[in-house]
């Protein structure tokens, strides 16, 4: 009893205090989404939007500010987020066949790129865990075998996610374009021109409704950031003033 009773209160202590950091989900400390061990998006509204951006060489994805962090510098309370201990991390290919992109789902590696087009998935009772292809020849491994063998799932995200944004327009809206269309979204709402104000708007020249505006003004000057919806949202509802997957009526 001495020896039980203070093994299970470090260990329930040390779950009290531990935040789960996943892969492939906005996180609350730098509103970022890392969508594998060496790359990212930008979140807002809890809910990643642009484009897949690439960390430089030797950093990971992590909690912290600088987002990309050199993997020596990766203790204490920053986390390589998609990373194992193992060095496979979450949907990053390294030189085997195939790489985990969920906990029990995986994709084919392509000259160590991944090809997302076909996921693939692990029996209902199995977790995916990158090592154990190098290791057992099987990148699917039972759980009982998991635990046997004290394996974890290589990915934290219960289901993949695929990095691909929706198509931008053909043409990125200049200043000025964004200005007009903030200040025609503007008088619609009935603002002054002299107001202290911002909202979210659909950029109506992208009749596809794949992009929308966040328009900010003040002494009747705008400031403007355009927005792109992601591939599982792929269109602006300008009535719910977000991102959904059905298309709204009157966008091509």
């Amino acid at each position: 009893m001495r020896i039980i009773i203070p093994i299970f209160a470090i260990v329930f202590c040390g779950l009290s205090v531990v935040e789960s950091l996943n892969c492939q989900e906005c996180l609350t400390d730098n509103d970022v989404y890392c969508v594998n061990q060496t790359s990212y998006r930008n979140c807002l509204k809890s809910g990643p939007f642009g484009s897949v951006l690439n960390c430089p060489e030797g950093t990971v994805c992590t909690n912290s500010d600088e987002v990309c962090v050199p993997s020596s510098e990766v203790t204490g309370t920053i986390e390589d987020v998609c990373g194992t201990s193992g060095g496979n991390g979450c949907a990053t290919c390294s030189s085997e066949n195939y790489a985990c992109v969920s906990q029990n789902q995986f994709a084919r590696c392509s000259k160590q790129v991944l090809v997302d087009s076909n996921i693939y998935n692990c029996n209902a009772d199995e977790i995916c865990n990158s090592e154990a292809l190098r290791n057992y020849n099987n990148i699917c491994v039972p759980s009982c075998a998991a635990d046997f063998l004290d394996l974890k799932a290589t990915c934290s995200n219960s289901e993949y996610t695929t990095t691909t944004t929706a198509a931008p327009p053909t043409v990125t809206p200049s200043t000025e374009d964004k200005e007009n269309a903030c200040s025609k979204a503007g008088e619609k709402l009935g603002l002054a021109s002299n107001a202290i104000t911002y909202f979210f708007t659909i950029y109506e020249a992208d009749t596809t409704c794949h992009t929308y505006l966040y328009c900010q003004t003040s002494d009747s000057k705008w400031e403007t950031v355009y927005f792109f919806c992601p591939q599982t949202k792929p269109y602006y509802d300008s009535t719910k003033k977000v991102c959904v997957e059905t298309k709204p009526t009157g966008c091509s």
